[in-house]
C-alpha cells in the first residue's frame, strides 16, 4: 500500500501510523479510499427471485409463449401440441372387443339390440368364453322347452346372464323339479322363471327350501306357499331371510298380529316381505295411520 499510495499513506482499517520511508518517523493519518462491500439487503427484491424466474420461464418456453416482467412472471398463453383424435369405438367393442362379435351377434339374434347385448356381456364377461353351439344354444332350447317365449328368454338373459353358464343337469333342472314339488305346474314354473330368472340358478337346498320351511312355520300350507312363490318369486333368493323377511315379521308381530294373522297378511300381500323397505316405507305409513286415529 505504501508503494502504491506513497510513504504517507495510512490504513483506515487499523488507524496505526505508517512510518516515513525516508526519515523513519511516524507519519500522519491519511484516509484511504476503498470500496464499500455490496450488501444483499440493498438489492432489489426482484433480483433475488430472478434465477427461479428464469428456470420457470425455460420450462414454460417448451409449452408455449411467455413474457417476463420485473418482479413477476406472467404466462401470456400456453399452447399444447394437439393430440391426434382417437377413433370412437362402439359400445359393443368397448365391452366385448373384436373377439366377441360372434357372441354379440348371437345375443342380437335372440332379440337384443346393440346396447342390450353390450350390457349383457358387461354384466357377465365370461359368456364370451363359452361355446355357442355346445353350451349357450342348448340352454336356450331348454328354456324354450320350459315354456318361455323368445321375448321372455331375451329378458331373462339380460337380467340374469349367469343362467347361460349354469349346468342344465346340475343346476337348472333340479330347481324346476323343486318348484314343481311345492305345487307349481309347468305354466306356473315358466311364469315364475320369467319374473325372476336368477331363481333358476339358485340352489334349492341353500336358498329355496329354507324360505319355504320358514313360511310353513308361520302357518301356511303347501298351496299357500306355492301362491306366495308364484306371485313374488324373488323371495326365493332375492331377499335375505334373516335380515329382511324375519325382521318384517317380527315388526308385524310387535304391532299386535299373531302368527296366523301374519301368515294371512303375507298370502294376501306377499310384497310385504319383498320390495317394501321396513324403515323407509312400512314404518312411516303405519305411523301416519296412527296419527289419523286408526
Amino acid at each position: 500500500l505504501a508503494r502504491v499510495q506513497g510513504p504517507e499513506a495510512v490504513s483506515r482499517q487499523s488507524g496505526d501510523r505508517l512510518c516515513d520511508g525516508r526519515s523513519g518517523r511516524p507519519g500522519r493519518h491519511v484516509n484511504v479510499m476503498r470500496r464499500r462491500p455490496v450488501r444483499i439487503a440493498s438489492l432489489p427484491p426482484w433480483l433475488a427471485l430472478l434465477p427461479c424466474c428464469l428456470v420457470t420461464a425455460a420450462a414454460l418456453a417448451r409449452c408455449g409463449s411467455w413474457s417476463l416482467a420485473l418482479g413477476s412472471l406472467r404466462v401470456v398463453s400456453v399452447r399444447s401440441v394437439p393430440k391426434p383424435p382417437v377413433p370412437r369405438r362402439s359400445s359393443v367393442e368397448d365391452v366385448a372387443g373384436a373377439t366377441a362379435d360372434a357372441h354379440v351377434q348371437w345375443l342380437k339374434d335372440l332379440g337384443m339390440d346393440d346396447s342390450q347385448a353390450a350390457k349383457t356381456i358387461k354384466k357377465r364377461p365370461t359368456l364370451t368364453a363359452y361355446n355357442i353351439a355346445n353350451t349357450l344354444e342348448p340352454t336356450v332350447r331348454w328354456l324354450k322347452g320350459l315354456g318361455l317365449d323368445d321375448m321372455q328368454i331375451a329378458r331373462a338373459i339380460r337380467h340374469a346372464p349367469q343362467i347361460l353358464s349354469c349346468s342344465i343337469e346340475k343346476n337348472l333342472a333340479p330347481t324346476v323339479w323343486w318348484l314343481k314339488g311345492i305345487g307349481l305346474d309347468d305354466a306356473q314354473v315358466a311364469k315364475a322363471a320369467a319374473k325372476f330368472p336368477a331363481m333358476l340358478g339358485s340352489s334349492p337346498e341353500l336358498h329355496m327350501k329354507p324360505v319355504a320351511e320358514w313360511l310353513k312355520g308361520l302357518g301356511m300350507d303347501d298351496s299357500q306357499v306355492a301362491k306366495v312363490v308364484l306371485r313374488v318369486p324373488h323371495l326365493l333368493g332375492g331377499y335375505s331371510l334373516e335380515n329382511n323377511m324375519k325382521a318384517k315379521v317380527e315388526w308385524l308381530k310387535n304391532l299386535g298380529l299373531d302368527d296366523l294373522k301374519v301368515a294371512k297378511a303375507i298370502v294376501k300381500f306377499p310384497n310385504l316381505l319383498g320390495c317394501y323397505s321396513l324403515e323407509n316405507n312400512l314404518k312411516p305409513k303405519v305411523l301416519w295411520l296412527k296419527n289419523l286415529g286408526l
